[in-house]
Formats: C-alpha cells, sequence, structure tokens
C-alpha cells in the first residue's frame, strides 16, 4: 500500500493495535545476508514452511514483524497498512538492507513466519529490543463534511482481497492495494475496497489521521490533487488533497489524541551466518 502523502505517519491505538504475540515455533535454518547496492528486488517467492524475504530494511522487517503481523494472523480490512510509527535505532535501519531465506520444521501461514517468527529471528540475529509507549501527539480528525459522504461504495467481487505472497490475480486489482501515477506537480491515487479507517491510515500527511467518520464498509477511491496544495498562479498545479476530500464529503481537522509507537530500544547489525 503505498502513502497518498510526501510522508507516512501512521497512529496507533491500543485499542487495535495488539500486543506482541509469542512464537509457536522458531525457523529451523535461517541465513540473513547484506544486499548489495546493486541488487535492489523486494520480491520474494514463500510457500508454507519457507520463507523468502528479498532486500528489506530493518525498519521494514520491524513494521511488518511487530505490527501488520504483530499476532501472526493479518487484518483482512487492512493487511498492508502500518498502523504504529517507529521512533528509535541508528540510520542504518533505513539504508542497509537484508534479504532472509528462512524455513521450518513443519509447515506454517505466512503471516505467523512474518510476524512472531520473524520477531524472534530479529531478537535473536539483530539483538532487537523495542517496546510500546502510548502518548498524546497531534493528529487530524476524518470527519464526513456537512453535505454527506459522497464516496462510491466498491461493488461485491470487483477486487480481490489481498493475500500475503501470493501473485496478483488476472483482470482484477487487490482490494486494499493502491495505484499511485505522478504527472508532474500532480499524483493520480487510486484504490478498491478501501475501508475509511484504512484510507485514514494510508493518507500520509504531516501528521496522523484518525477516522472519526463513524461509516463502516468499503470503497472506491480516485483523486487526483497536488502533494504540495493548489496554487491559484499556477494553472497546472492541482487542488491540495484537503480540497480534493471535501469534495467527496470528508473533512480532516486538526486535534489531538493518544497515540501508541514502537520504541527501538537498541538493535545491531546482524551476527554471521
Amino acid at each position: 500500500m503505498r502513502p497518498i502523502g510526501a510522508g507516512w505517519i501512521a497512529c496507533g491505538f491500543l485499542a487495535i493495535a495488539p500486543g506482541f504475540a509469542q512464537p509457536a515455533a522458531k525457523f529451523e535454518v535461517a541465513s540473513i545476508k547484506l544486499c548489495s547496492d546493486t541488487d535492489r528486488s523486494t520480491t520474494g517467492d514463500s510457500s508454507p514452511g519457507r520463507l523468502t524475504v528479498n532486500c528489506r530494511t530493518v525498519r521494514s522487517l520491524i513494521q511488518q514483524a511487530y505490527d501488520l503481523y504483530a499476532t501472526g494472523k493479518a487484518d483482512p480490512a487492512n493487511p498492508m497498512i502500518p498502523r504504529l510509527p517507529i521512533e528509535g535505532g541508528p540510520a542504518w535501519i533505513d539504508t542497509d538492507r537484508y534479504s532472509i531465506e528462512a524455513k521450518t520444521e513443519t509447515p506454517q501461514e505466512q503471516a505467523m513466519m512474518r510476524g512472531p517468527m520473524v520477531q524472534a529471528l530479529l531478537e535473536d540475529r539483530f539483538r532487537l529490543k523495542l517496546h510500546r509507549a502510548t502518548r498524546e501527539a497531534p493528529v487530524y480528525a476524518l470527519t464526513v463534511a456537512k453535505g454527506g459522504l459522497k464516496l462510491p461504495r466498491t461493488v461485491d467481487g470487483s477486487c480481490t482481497p489481498f493475500v500475503a505472497a501470493t501473485p496478483a490475480p488476472a483482470g482484477k486489482p487487490w482490494c486494499v492495494f493502491s495505484r499511485s501515477v505522478r504527472k508532474g506537480p500532480n499524483v493520480t491515487w487510486e484504490a478498491n475496497g478501501l475501508s475509511l479507517d484504512a484510507f485514514s491510515q494510508a493518507l500520509g500527511l504531516d501528521r496522523p489521521v484518525i477516522d472519526q467518520t463513524g461509516v463502516a464498509g468499503i470503497f472506491d477511491f480516485h483523486l487526483e490533487f497536488s502533494p504540495e496544495g493548489g496554487d491559484p498562479d499556477d494553472t497546472a498545479r492541482g487542488p491540495s488533497i484537503f480540497t480534493v476530500l471535501e469534495r467527496l464529503g470528508l473533512k480532516l481537522e486538526p486535534a489531538k489524541g493518544p497515540c501508541a509507537f514502537l520504541i527501538i530500544d537498541s538493535v545491531e547489525r546482524p551476527s554471521r551466518n
């Protein structure tokens, strides 16, 4: 899932951010290798009992293991959008990229391997230590505008529910997966089958966005806007994301709210295989 704005700042709440799961099993064998500067492929070919991760940053591995798949299960309404910001850690967790080849003694689901089992691997091989913290932070509240919601609801069967490590289907887009195209100063952003809660996580503005619409269900999004905002002196530049959302019956208002974070206490480059 690609964020809409220039950054990606999410906000996790304790109600939707479960604690870390204890792994039911550990990898029988695991190989961790530092990627070269020329090897940037992040695709992997995994199957039950075998995990392949190509050239991912440590921050990305932490985000998957302790956020997206923390309990060993994926949230079907939001399987791809991180909720918890990560703070702390050295600069290399965003620059060094690692490939992982791991096998289990018995078959395991992808979410279990990418979550609790990678947690154990990070703690063992990277000496990772982290904790959760909650504090009040500036946020945007996403609400329904006065004229009512104008978003189209997703038609049943028009998109395919996302499944990790599964090839994309032919003819139907993934639900929740976004497509973003930049043309000059403007961006076209599309997504199918997205709840307003997941959409708020994907906005990627200068502060976290909290869904306070109270509207259930899933929707299709087609947004055209300028990340830098509208400019009456620049006819090529489109409206801001705030203006586009108002046209769809949504409103962003500054607020404050309790947000959950992942805090890195310590981490080391991995031990040799």
